[in-house]
């Protein structure tokens, strides 16, 4: 690359190929035990990076805080798994940790991941594991596939609204649509809006169903 040394080089091609496969930044610790030099090296690479327009370096104490400047900024976003009994959905005993999403991608409004447990949306596309990127709202129309909390249950399913009466229906035959009988215990947490699929689960449950 022009005005790189060939360090800066190698070492700015292993920060996009492991944003491009992580979907996040690598710190400086992995950076260093990638090219076996000390943090102190991959600080003044970095710098010389910056120096130079090939990223931006974030100094709020974030250890991932490495922005290439070709592409858009991405923002880390919550990741909730097992939802406990009683919780706010985001509450820190939900979480599964976060991912680094394209600010673009994610759009303006607050949003969090959701990793699908079950098959009761199998038929829209959604399987167990998949990453739901969830954007929190208000009101959706109906049929929009969304996440909503019953009691201290949190469900994924497609809302409808008709004439005051919500019934959250799933897309699997084998289940029954669930009427919301009391809407005091009825909370919408938001609207499905993208789909994060790990293909490699993917194959492995095709190939296990195979058998």
């Amino acid at each position: 690359m022009e005005g790189l040394t060939p360090r800066q080089t190698s070492v700015l091609k292993f920060i996009e190929n492991f944003m491009r496969k992580q979907m996040q930044p690598p710190t400086e610790r992995e950076i260093a035990h990638h090219f076996r030099i000390h943090q102190s090296a991959v600080r003044k690479h970095l710098a010389a990076l910056e120096n130079k327009g090939k990223l931006m370096l974030r100094r709020d104490g974030r250890s991932r805080g490495i922005r290439l400047s070709d592409v858009a900024p991405t923002i880390p976003i919550p990741i909730v798994g097992t939802v406990a009994a009683g919780q706010p959905l985001l509450a820190t005993e939900n979480l599964d940790g976060t991912m680094m999403l394209d600010s673009s991608f994610v759009g303006s409004e607050e949003a969090f991941l959701l990793r699908v447990q079950g098959d009761s949306m199998i038929e829209a596309g959604i399987m167990e594991g998949d990453l739901l990127l969830v954007r929190r709202a208000d009101s959706v129309r109906n049929g929009e596939i969304v996440v909503a909390r019953i009691g201290e249950e949190a469900t994924v399913k497609r809302f409808y609204d008709i004439a005051g009466k919500i019934v959250l229906e799933p897309a699997n035959k084998n289940y029954r649509p669930i009427p919301v009988e009391d809407k005091e215990n009825f909370h919408l947490e938001g609207r499905v809006v993208a789909l994060i699929r790990n293909m490699d689960t993917f194959r492995m449950m095709h190939r296990g169903a195979g058998h």
